[in-house]
């Protein structure tokens, strides 16, 4: 396959050179700059064969490059093999940016893009660094020589009832539009497709594991319009809207087919608009530049919400438990099973619990070394046979009718080594340590991510990823802006927590060739006290499941982290014993069972 993609990034090195641009960037992002994106845009994977979901490849007359972070340096050595593209880890010292790469190799050059594949946010970013160099919005190779090119996803759109919304689509607008005023400006134009379904209680399925419908919308205070798929949107949708002053326009005529106001303001996030609309549609207009998640408050979990997120991780919890009986019972019975196997077995069991729509993502199941792969994802054909021996690692999650889950859990197959149990009490500390943690209202994510890294770091251990991610309701699995990780990112947004917010908590360790071990729960973040000090806020758990008893060293646990692991283990116990089958659930009651 590498001697397939090599001739593939040789077919558009010639075009580059006919063409006269110098280099090429090659974007993991389709127009809406969302997360997972839909084949049609997958051009990078196309050409170099990495298909992990953070990477960005260029193009140059004579080399090729791919940038990609920690998560994925295993995974892209495998499959860049062959294809002659080099790998640069980012964050590695002495490993220039693609920005500093670009600056450095071609100042008075010519690099072409498709300008609708980049935030506006990051064209401005290589402009200023890059100001001796030509940079060509219009250029999209992937039209032109990707041959078998899949078609765009375009699937029915869903209306969603206030139940499970939680406000009506009217009250959603009054709440912007009044954000809008206090900014002082007339119209917001959005391109975030989790900020449009969240607004107008809207939900598709276009973009594979997230429920997302193609789209764009403007917002002001005469007007509001959004712009759908007219294939995708039934007329109860026309109605619907119409019912809130909302007109619905064809997609494609936010490029084309609509008048702006001239001599507005219009508001726009510049990180999540790209820069082909940003371009078209601020042209005549002052932008005052916001963050969308101050005026799409979605981040903080209305109480229907959170009543549905409870709920539904619930029924999860119960799943994944049957799920690690399950493959135990298999093991000790001598059973085959794969990788893959297991993986299709919690989808399965999850499938049955009611309001099951589908994952959440690709499912990580990974046995012994594969688990250090941060993302690994088992294939069909070729996982690896399970045995009773060593860590099988679980990363999954699901988008119910209602709620989005997303959990990992490490589970010993069979005797584990002194290394391997020191590995994981070390990661359940943090685990720990972050989900029992209490904070002042006013902090962020990097001021708590201390108390989960810490365990690890007295070990001079680091995991290449962040300890946690904010998630969406019956939305994304990845939505920000809140996060818990200890860089500090020039640009970065990262509000204070609030009440409300969801956020993993997911810490681990990686030995690169033996085993990777990551707890993860979501948690919600909470009130606990109120007093002359100021508001104290802090989390409770939404996943209830069981951690790796045979794991736990218990004399490395402190008092307070066993009693927060008592806690849990009892909550959990009380949560699942009716959820799960009469086996799992005597099982269930020794797991849990006061350490």
């Amino acid at each position: 396959m590498g001697e397939l993609h090599g001739e593939r990034i040789r077919l558009l090195q010639e075009r580059l050179a006919g063409d006269g641009f110098d280099y090429y960037i090659v974007w993991n992002a389709d127009p809406y700059l969302n997360e997972y994106i839909d084949d049609h845009y997958k051009y990078r994977d196309y050409l170099s064969g990495f298909t992990g979901s953070n990477g960005t490849l260029l193009v140059g007359r004579k080399e090729s490059i791919l940038w990609t972070d920690g998560r994925y340096y295993i995974q892209a050595e495998k499959e860049l093999k062959g294809s002659g593209v080099e790998l640069y880890k980012m964050q590695e010292k002495d490993v220039p940016s693609l920005t500093e790469y670009l600056a450095a190799h071609a100042a008075g050059g010519r690099v072409g893009m498709d300008g609708s594949l980049i935030s506006r946010a990051e064209y401005e970013e290589l402009t200023e660094a890059c100001p001796d160099t030509v940079f060509d919005l219009s250029a999209d190779y992937a039209g032109k020589l990707w041959e078998g090119r899949p078609a765009e996803t375009a699937r029915p759109i869903r209306l969603l009832p206030k139940s499970i919304a939680g406000k009506t689509v009217g009250e959603k607008l009054k709440e912007v539009i009044k954000g809008l005023c206090k900014q002082g400006a007339d119209i917001l134009m959005l391109s975030d497709m989790s900020d449009i379904m969240w607004l107008f209680n809207i939900r598709g399925d276009d973009i594979r594991y997230s429920p997302l419908a193609r789209s764009y919308a403007f917002v002001s205070r005469q007007k509001t319009l959004l712009f759908v798929d007219g294939c995708c949107a039934g007329s109860e949708i026309y109605a619907a809207m119409q019912t809130y002053g909302v007109t619905v326009r064809p997609l494609m005529d936010i490029y084309s087919g609509i008048n702006m106001p001239k001599d507005c303001v219009l508001a726009c996030d510049k990180n999540r608009t790209n820069a082909r609309l940003f371009a078209l549609r601020a042209k005549g207009n002052s932008v005052l530049p916001v963050n969308n998640h101050d005026l799409i408050r979605k981040a903080v979990k209305n109480r229907t919400e959170i009543k549905n997120a409870r709920k539904f991780h619930l029924l999860d919890g119960a799943a994944i438990t049957e799920w690690i009986f399950t493959v135990k019972k298999k093991m000790e019975a001598g059973e085959n099973l794969r990788e893959y196997e297991a993986a299709k077995l919690a989808e399965n069991i999850k499938s049955g619990r009611k309001g099951y729509l589908g994952e959440s993502f690709e499912t990580i199941c990974a046995f012994r070394e594969n688990g250090a792969i941060v993302h690994y994802k088992p294939a069909e054909k070729g996982s690896k046979k399970l045995a009773p021996e060593g860590f099988l690692l679980l990363d999954c999650g699901a988008q119910y009718y209602g709620a989005t889950t997303d959990m990992t859990r490490t589970i010993a197959l069979g005797p584990l080594t002194a290394e391997m149990k020191e590995d994981y009490t070390a990661v359940l500390k943090g685990h720990l340590q972050l989900m029992r943690l209490v904070f002042l209202k006013g902090s962020h994510g990097e001021n708590l991510d201390l108390a989960a890294r810490e365990p690890i770091w007295e070990r001079f251990i680091d995991y290449r990823h962040g300890t946690g991610h904010g998630v969406g309701s019956f939305l994304c699995v990845h939505e920000g802006p809140q996060s818990i990780r200890f860089q500090i990112r020039e640009n970065a947004v990262t509000p204070a927590l609030e009440e409300g917010m969801i956020l993993s908590d997911e810490p681990g360790i990686y030995r690169k060739g033996k085993y990777g071990i990551r707890i993860e729960n979501l948690l919600l973040c909470v009130q606990k006290r109120k007093n002359e000090w100021g508001t104290f806020l802090g989390f409770e758990p939404l996943t209830f499941i069981p951690y790796e008893r045979e794991a736990i060293l218990r004399e490395r646990l402190t008092a307070p982290e066993k009693e927060t692991l008592n806690l849990y283990h009892r909550a959990v116990y009380e949560a699942l014993k009716e959820e799960v089958s009469p086996e799992a659930e005597k099982w269930l009651r020794e797991v849990c069972a006061e350490i």
